[in-house]
């Protein structure tokens, strides 16, 4: 081999080896570049950050043998700051409970109910007690309405049901909340009516604009007025639910009564007072019905008397011949 294929050969290695400490500056150099990108825009990357630290928790946990709902509630906990939380509903709730009770109880059991909802924020609002006859004995019967706390109306519920046998037991709900939230937008926007209102009355100094303003001033505040009621009315019913328990003496043997029966007297009064309207009603009818012929009747009887007079008199007005 002569000098001149070695030269040529060394002149080959230095050319790769220079390519090659070429190509590693350039990597660094975008290595480095990458390294800034991240470093001035870690706030956009923080939640793809979030997302892989959770769900490699998740993934360790559950290797571990940990449970996977105590996973998902950290994945939960771990949600970016700023989502939006879902205000709470405004839901009315109403429950009815019926109860059988020891005979001679009643007393007794409508002083606990006094006393459950007193301890648990609420009041009694209403209640009624009459005996019921059965067999000539005569059974206690009546009910009670609870307004408990909304937040309080289960255990409410759990300890009202245990004061006797439950016979019956209803619940029912109503979600006012987006009727809620569109009263609270239009209030809003009567607020500003009534600002501007009011700006237009300090700033008016002819009469006929005072008089003007002051009437649509008197529109904005009555319908302020109505929205504020009606809010004011949804609040108590959803703050408050209402909870009504009926209570009865009477054995399972025998029949129970309604509570709110009016009993046999009442029953009858009721049925002679709907008979009566019935036979108010049909005469009405009968009468309207009738008075067309009724008029022509009587309009043609008048026809008719006219005709006699006038032939009566004929003879009378009528001259004797001379003969």
């Amino acid at each position: 081999m002569t000098m001149s294929d070695l030269s040529g050969k060394t002149r080959i290695v230095m050319a790769v080896l220079l390519a090659a400490v070429l190509l590693l500056g350039a990597c660094s150099g975008s290595s480095d570049d990458s390294s800034e990108v991240v470093g001035g825009d870690e706030f956009a990357l923080q939640p793809t950050s979030v997302v892989t630290t959770v769900a490699m928790a998740s993934e360790d946990m559950a290797e571990a043998g940990g449970d996977m709902e105590e996973a998902q509630t950290i994945a939960i906990a771990a949600a970016p700051i700023g989502t939006d939380v879902p205000a709470g509903l405004k839901v009315i709730r109403d429950g009815r409970v019926e109860l059988r009770v020891e005979p001679g109880t009643f007393g007794q059991i409508s002083s606990q109910l006094r006393s459950i909802a007193q301890d648990l924020g609420g009041y009694i609002t209403a209640g009624e007690t009459y005996l019921q006859e059965i067999d000539d004995i005569d059974y206690t019967v009546g009910w009670l309405t609870m307004r408990i706390p909304e937040d309080r109306f289960d255990d409410a519920v759990d300890r009202v049901d245990g004061l006797g046998e439950r016979l019956s037991l209803s619940m029912s709900s109503q979600d006012v909340t987006e009727e809620y939230v569109d009263l609270e937008g239009r209030l809003r926007y009567w607020k500003t009516q009534e600002e501007f209102y009011t700006r237009l009355m300090a700033e008016a100094t002819e009469i006929a604009d005072l008089v003007t303003i002051q009437t649509r001033m008197q529109d904005v505040l009555l319908n302020i007025e109505q929205i504020e009621g009606r809010l004011r009315y949804l609040d108590n019913r959803t703050s408050y639910s209402t909870l009504t328990v009926g209570l009865t003496e009477v054995p399972g043997s025998t029949p129970i009564g309604d509570p709110y029966d009016k009993g046999v007297i009442g029953e009858a009064i009721d049925q002679a007072a709907a008979v009566l309207l019935a036979t108010i009603g049909g005469l009405i009818i009968g009468a309207a019905f009738a008075l067309p012929f009724i008029l022509l009747a009587l309009v043609g009887l008048g026809i008719w008397m006219a005709i006699r007079a006038i032939r009566r008199r004929k003879p009378e007005t009528e001259e004797p011949s001379d003969g």
